[in-house]
């Protein structure tokens, strides 16, 4: 917790990164949707947009953490605070918990109407936590729509599709949270990936 309190503001400032991404590809899909109507095209557009949404967002976190462990390093080579290698990993796992609490409520859900086959009040719960996950992870929405595949279970619902999903929802953040300690690790030791990119002096 104590790295939750010093750190807060860059947490908040990666999951505010996270609400970008997430409205600028809802508007890609909206826009696909409505300029495509052929379903092959529309999908494979689908998948394009997530893609490069994900790879988008990932490059914006990598470049915030980085900067964050360089900053650190100084610090730390000023005796000025105490080095945490796994500084980087817990404060992706912080900034993706609404990520993990949306995912494991909708599988919760989700797998207790499969259980049960009770379509009452927990239809409605899955309804209510599916369209919120799909929404507040909306990046990842093209990907895993289209490798899940479809008529898994009889009925009107498919919730073994959905059941599915949702767990996919709620691993797909571990990738960023992977990011997030890879770019803290090299910015302690001042390396970059996209060191390639940068002008030679």
């Amino acid at each position: 917790m104590k790295i939750f309190k010093e750190n807060s503001y860059d947490i908040v400032r990666l999951y505010v990164n996270q609400l970008g991404i997430m409205i600028f590809s809802m508007l890609l899909y909206t826009a696909t949707e409505e300029s495509f109507k052929n379903q092959a095209l529309s999908s494979g557009l689908s998948i394009f947009i997530s893609v490069f949404s994900v790879c988008f967002y990932l490059v914006l976190i990598y470049y915030a953490m980085w900067e964050i462990g360089a900053k650190d390093k100084i610090r730390i080579d000023g005796n000025r605070m105490e080095p945490c290698k796994n500084k980087g990993l817990i404060m992706g796992f912080f900034a993706n918990v609404p990520n993990f609490v949306i995912g494991l409520l909708t599988v919760l859900f989700t797998a207790l109407v499969i259980i049960t086959g009770n379509e009452g009040v927990l239809a409605s719960l899955v309804g209510v936590f599916n369209l919120v996950m799909r929404f507040h992870a909306s990046m990842y929405l093209g990907l895993i729509t289209e490798i899940v595949p479809k008529g898994l279970s009889q009925g009107a619902i498919d919730y073994v599709e959905f059941l599915i999903e949702a767990i996919l929802f709620t691993l797909f953040p571990l990738i960023s949270v992977a990011v997030t300690h890879l770019a803290y690790r090299l910015g302690l030791q001042e390396k970059k990936i996209f060191s390639f990119l940068s002008p030679k002096k």
